[in-house]
Order: C-alpha cells, then structure tokens, then sequence
C-alpha cells in the first residue's frame, strides 16, 4: 500500500502493444484473459506479476 493508503497500479505490456494496468489483485485476471483470448497462453498469477510494473 502506498504513503495514501491506496494499493499500487501496476502496469504490463503485453509484445502485441496491449497496456494493462491495476492493483495486483485487479491485473491478475486482466492479464490472464488477454493472453487466453488473444494469444492463447494460459499464465499464472506469478507470470503476470513477475512482468508487472510499478506505473510510473
């Protein structure tokens, strides 16, 4: 959690030029169905967070 309270926006890129960003809780699941419906890959919730970002 941030000095705010709030939870940090984390951001992946996906190589097709995707942008996603949320929580951790939020980008999971974001993540993980673009890669199944675009790419067909299924990820895990360790894949997504070690390419996730703190947002600048």
């Amino acid at each position: 959690m941030s000095k705010e309270g709030q939870a940090a926006i984390l951001v992946v890129a996906c190589a097709c030029g995707i942008l996603m960003r949320g929580t951790v809780d939020e980008i999971v699941p974001i993540v993980q169905k673009h890669a199944k419906e675009s790419h067909n890959m299924q990820v895990t919730r360790e894949d997504v967070l070690s390419r996730a970002r703190p947002e600048a």
